[in-house]
């Protein structure tokens, strides 16, 4: 069963004029809500057609909006944007803020699902790049099962200090959602984060500035 957050439609505008109303109280305290997003694709030969581009327009269209909340400084956001197939590729060396990120879309996939090199990479931004004064975010959007074997690098991130206060979500298709063997893999990553339907973008918003 997907596990769901009854939110409705998340209104931004007002998300960021609530924002601006406390950032005068945010600095007087000192301190900020700063958030870390990152975001994982699927880019495998399985995620041809329509998949790959429900994930590019899906990206685009929430990186957008995280660029409108970083612009209003009083919570900034910072994002990191990595691909996998059979190879890692990756749009950011580490993390950016989010007002100066422009996405660009994946024009190809190919290969098998080697999520082991994001495993990898993601353990190395959570050591050196994530703050633990952040609120942290590992957005995984994919169509199933990994074809190769992943549990070393899984648990190489697993052991990183700051890996227990990281928000997983996977964000996936419906088909998938009714495959067994998808969702056992879903849920491991997740553990106790969200199952997004990849049609629920405002849900994903939601839960990323939650």
């Amino acid at each position: 069963m997907i596990e769901e957050i009854e939110l409705g439609e998340f209104d931004l505008d007002c998300f960021i004029n609530e924002s601006l109303d406390n950032e005068n109280a945010i600095t007087n305290t000192g301190g900020t809500v700063t958030r870390q997003v990152v975001f994982v694709i699927d880019a495998s030969n399985s995620m041809r057609g329509y998949k790959i581009g429900a994930v590019n327009d899906c990206v685009n269209n929430i990186i957008s909006k995280l660029r409108s909340l970083d612009r209003s400084k009083a919570n900034p956001i910072s994002i990191s944007v990595m691909g996998f197939s059979s190879r890692l590729f990756k749009w950011t060396e580490s993390f950016v803020p989010a007002s100066d990120f422009k996405y660009s879309y994946v024009e190809m996939v190919d290969g098998i699902t080697d999520l082991n090199a994001a495993f990898q990479e993601l353990t190395s931004l959570t050591s050196n790049s994530m703050k633990r004064e952040a609120r942290k975010y590992v957005v995984l959007f994919t169509d199933g099962l990994p074809t190769e074997d992943y549990s070393k690098g899984y648990e190489q991130w697993q052991r990183t200090e700051l890996f227990p206060e990281i928000t997983r979500v996977i964000v996936a298709f419906d088909n998938d959602l009714c495959d067994p063997q998808s969702m056992s893999f879903f849920k491991d990553f997740v553990s106790n984060g969200l199952i997004i339907p990849i049609t629920e973008q405002e849900q994903l918003l939601a839960t990323l500035l939650n």
